[in-house]
């Protein structure tokens, strides 16, 4: 009986080290698989807003975005509303297709007779829209849906719905106001009519992105967390955005963007292009596996981008 005993116990031993290391093998591999997710996540994030980019006309640098260089500063006066726990991150202007419902429309038009919609001229020769897009990093709230630290949202800002009906809060950036200025015209008032909103014009990109301050992320205390651009390029968003919207030192979805005077194709007329660099850092944290931000944290995944679109470029004779 005694050595029955001492067999059981010596196979109950047996077989909890077994199942503790097939757990621990288990939980292992449900960690990895969240990082490796995550990583995958980010990097189609990233290419998704660069593919947006490549057709941006112009892009915002940070310091425009505040009022600063010259510029109206879009988010300074709130001509662009900001969802509630989120910091705008890259704005810029790109052009669109306009809607079916206009195109039709457009069939019956002339030059003498143009289409109007409201207190908009249809650009129906061109068949496009200037569209407004900004990035947003949104912080998660309790109870919500989401489950990371935080999400990237995209907020879109037409001259046309997919009814053919004027955006409440737009103005044509090459008409009665220009990129630099908008939405403000020469005299110095709104050109937009209205106030825009958020209601149907935002959308979720994507979940699991860190949104913690450089200086509270432990993985990266022994390097310098400073973040610096390149010569030429100015950053995005700027720090007095970033203390304004209660993100102060998160540069963990952030933008270099390449001022247009550095970067010209054609020096008489003043034409550019933009070149902008971007950087993603996702958190797995939230995943199955993955308990704390440390476990979650991953490194920063970044991607140049050189937008089609140019500027005052004057065609050749």
């Amino acid at each position: 009986m005694t050595e029955l005993l001492v067999s059981i116990i010596i196979a109950s031993l047996i077989v909890v080290g077994l199942l503790s290391l097939v757990v621990e093998l288990l939980t292992t591999d449900a960690r990895e698989t969240a990082r490796t997710e995550t990583q995958r996540e980010m990097q189609m994030a990233l290419d998704y807003i660069s593919t947006d980019i490549r057709e941006a006309v112009y892009v915002y640098d940070g310091q425009c975005l505040v009022g600063q260089n010259n510029c109206s500063g879009i988010f300074a006066q709130q001509y662009v509303p900001v969802p509630q726990n989120s910091v705008p991150i890259l704005a810029f202007w790109r052009l669109d297709p306009l809607p079916d419902a206009l195109i039709n429309q457009c069939a019956t038009s002339t030059a003498e007779t143009p289409l109007r919609v409201g207190n908009q001229t249809v650009p129906c020769l061109q068949g496009r829209m200037y569209t407004l897009v900004v990035y947003h990093l949104t912080r998660q709230e309790e109870g919500k849906a989401w489950q990371g630290l935080a999400r990237i949202q995209r907020y879109t800002l037409p001259q046309f719905d997919r009814r053919g009906q004027v955006v409440t809060g737009y103005a044509d950036p090459t008409d009665a106001t220009t990129f630099v200025n908008w939405p403000l015209d020469d005299d110095g008032r709104s050109a937009a009519n209205g106030s825009p909103n958020l209601q149907g014009r935002i959308h979720t990109l994507v979940d699991f992105v860190d949104s913690r301050p450089m200086n509270e992320i432990p993985e990266i205390q022994d390097t310098s967390p400073e973040v610096n651009c390149p010569p030429n390029y100015q950053l995005t968003p700027s720090d007095e955005i970033l203390a304004a919207q209660s993100f102060p030192q998160m540069r963990n979805f952030y933008a270099c963007v390449l001022l247009p005077a550095q970067f010209r194709v054609q020096q008489s007329t003043g034409a550019f292009n933009q070149k902008v660099i971007l950087f993603i850092r996702g958190n797995a944290k939230g995943k199955p596996g993955i308990d704390t931000v440390n476990e979650g944290f991953m490194p920063t995944i970044a991607t140049q981008v050189l937008n089609r679109g140019v500027r005052n470029k004057a065609p050749s004779q």
